[in-house]
């Protein structure tokens, strides 16, 4: 791309890209979704503001949507070497989540990333994820100062436009297969994000219709989803819902403002724009915002993956590693 601060998102299914660029300037900054209202343009908010994460806005002075092949035109080849993860932190922060979860909690969420060395086009991961997640949302940020963030995520948080939008409630995870069981513990996990979504709604919408649980497939994976569709009131606006929704017990927990505040004091690696919410944000035409997931941070030749999984008072340790192992091959796969 030819601009400084930019932001690509190629949906589900779809053959063409939606480009939100600015022609001059640093990207907005703000201290708080809230101050959103009334803003349009690519917006990157961060699981938990703080003073080096901040809700970030591309200001659309560019905003035009094209076919896909005209964005990777001309792409060169990135090339990437990752380390393995650390498996013995993650035991260890695994059963000190695990031993909250079983005295204080319904839920936590437990995050980890690893790193790498990368030289080349970062314009290359975008363009092979595209071919390669095509049910995704698959997305690339850009700034001057952030660097780059590139992610395929299937989650949505909210899309639609006025007085119609969609939402879903996604959790429990697996490897895909025809054939698929979920266990108990998925199924309490999805049951406790849809009843949250239910709740977080009520206030503010109305002919709120849901559709679910049902096996929804990501790649190699496979997780149990519920879609909800409904009207915001006409007092409403966009930014209050997404204030409401996020983050989500699939990436948080429950109780939710405690699971926050217990992740961001205890959770061994910040996770800044992973699991926060990424799109565009336009208040008077389609509104797309999907949870970061499946995603990578390139800067100044480093490069940090991310995933997690929800811990519950019968996870196991090693099936929810191996979980995350899977999350991390989604976009590990499209590095190679």
């Amino acid at each position: 791309m030819d601009y400084v601060n930019y932001g690509i998102v190629r949906l589900p299914y779809s053959d063409k890209v939606r480009v939100v660029a600015q022609t001059n300037g640093d990207v907005e900054t703000f201290c708080d979704c809230e101050q959103l209202t009334g803003h349009n343009g690519f917006v990157m908010i961060p699981f938990s503001v703080t003073d080096d994460s901040p809700v970030l806005l591309v200001r659309p002075d560019v905003d035009v949507t094209m076919p896909y092949e005209s964005v990777i035109r001309g792409v060169g080849a990135c090339e990437v070497r990752i380390e393995s993860g650390d498996k013995e932190t993650y035991m260890s922060q695994f059963n000190l989540f695990h031993d909250s979860v079983c005295s204080d909690f319904d839920k936590l969420v437990l995050s980890r990333c690893v790193d790498g060395r990368y030289r080349g086009d970062e314009t290359a991961v975008f363009a092979k994820a595209c071919a390669s997640y095509p049910r995704s949302m698959v997305y690339m940020f850009h700034s001057a100062k952030e660097g780059t963030w590139i992610g395929a995520t299937p989650e949505i948080l909210l899309s639609g436009k006025r007085p119609r939008y969609n939402t879903v409630a996604l959790a429990g995870t697996n490897i895909y297969s025809e054939n698929l069981m979920w266990s108990d513990k998925n199924k309490e996990e999805q049951s406790l994000v849809a009843q949250y979504i239910r709740d977080s709604l009520y206030s503010y919408t109305t002919d709120l219709k849901e559709n679910g649980p049902y096996t929804s497939r990501a790649a190699n994976l496979a997780h149990l989803k519920t879609d909800f569709s409904f009207d915001i009131m006409s007092d409403i606006d966009v930014v209050t819902l997404v204030r409401v929704l996020h983050p989500t017990p699939a990436v948080c927990g429950l109780p939710k403002e405690k699971a926050l505040a217990y992740i961001n004091r205890y959770e061994h690696s910040r996770r800044r724009y992973y699991s926060g919410v990424t799109g565009v944000l336009d208040v008077k035409g389609e509104t797309e915002l999907y949870v970061n997931l499946r995603c990578a941070h390139f800067k100044d030749g480093y490069v940090r993956l991310y995933a997690g999984g929800g811990i519950m008072r019968d996870s196991d340790a090693e099936s929810e590693w191996n979980e995350t192992e899977s999350k991390l091959h989604t976009i590990c796969s499209v590095l190679s």
